[in-house]
């Protein structure tokens, strides 16, 4: 019976509104303190702690399948209001930053969190390449931000599930974040939440034709704009460099640095690879070893799909 205990106390989570579901994960299972979220959110500590009191009773109503299921009182409503408007700030500002014309359509009157992250994902989504829109389109459910698309797609549909896992890195590329991973760093930077490790993300930058100009370019100057690569890269063709410099400097899709450059794709990803094997002294692998690691890599994959088909069906 524990595991299905788990398992329903996993589901009683999950259904709590946005802002009670995250501070009771960071109290409970990040050991938090009440005084220090209230600290850092410039809230009074009775809000906060009401905040955990409406959590505690919507779980244990859903554990116990009481009816009806209580909602979040006014002190909860009053600091979720204020946090999303800074969460709207947030990402706003990081998608300035990211080099993004234009404005979010934000829902009016103010919705729900998981509507604003909505917003935001198809903000960025807009602006992507037709075949990852159609992907998004194709993957979408109710109630689920677009960055998380891919996780509803059948492990065996590899182009649909690879074009999705390109819109993830996109979003976060631009800044993109859920309410609550951004509510957690501004919190607790140092907790890791939520995988618990540290996660590398690139952020993607303006071009120099993309940016304001400064005063000195509009006086006729050109534009410059100076960038560090490793030592080892500086002997490189410039191709590689510039390949280089578009996918981990200003954080271009492979898609974009393609169009940019005026080459394929998968030229692009090759041309990656092999700067990345140059900066750490090493020579690139060669075709045959290519061809063997991938074969052997689709092996594993064609067992690792069969084994979720096999207990999809078989228990």
């Amino acid at each position: 019976m524990t595991g299905l205990d788990d398992r329903r106390r996993g589901a009683a989570i999950d259904r709590l509104p946005a802002l009670p579901r995250a501070l009771f994960l960071l109290h409970n299972f990040y050991d938090v303190d009440v005084d220090a979220v209230a600290a850092a959110l410039g809230a009074d500590r009775a809000h906060i702690a009401a905040c955990l009191t409406d959590a505690r009773a919507i779980v244990r109503a859903h554990i116990c399948y009481t009816e009806p299921v209580p909602g979040v009182g006014p002190a909860t409503d009053a600091l979720r209001t204020r946090l999303q408007q800074e969460y709207r700030q947030a990402l706003e500002a990081a998608f300035a930053e990211s080099g993004y014309p234009g404005v979010v359509e934000w829902p009016d009157p103010m919705a729900d969190i998981a509507a604003d992250q909505e917003a935001a994902a198809a903000f960025i989504v807009a602006g992507l390449s037709a075949a990852l829109r159609k992907a998004v389109t194709r993957s979408h459910r109710a109630g689920v931000a677009t960055a998380d698309q891919w996780r509803f797609v059948a492990p065996w549909r590899r182009v649909r599930r690879r074009r999705l896992l390109r819109v993830n890195d996109a979003l976060h590329c631009a800044g993109w974040q859920p309410f609550d991973e951004w509510l957690a760093e501004g919190l607790v930077p140092d907790q890791r939440y939520p995988q618990g490790y540290v996660v590398h993300r690139r952020r993607r930058r303006p071009l120099p034709e993309e940016r304001p100009p400064t005063e000195a370019e509009q006086d006729g100057e050109e534009i410059a704009d100076i960038v560090q690569i490793p030592e080892r890269l500086v002997e490189q063709p410039e191709l590689k460099r510039h390949v280089w410099i578009f996918f981990h400097l200003y954080g271009r899709p492979c898609d974009e640095i393609a169009r940019l450059l005026g080459i394929s794709r998968r030229r692009v990803k090759r041309l990656r690879e092999q700067a990345e094997y140059a900066i750490i002294g090493k020579p690139y692998p060669s075709l045959a070893f290519r061809i063997r690691f991938a074969l052997m890599r689709k092996r594993l994959s064609f067992a690792w799909r069969w084994d979720i088909i096999r207990s999809a069906f078989y228990g």
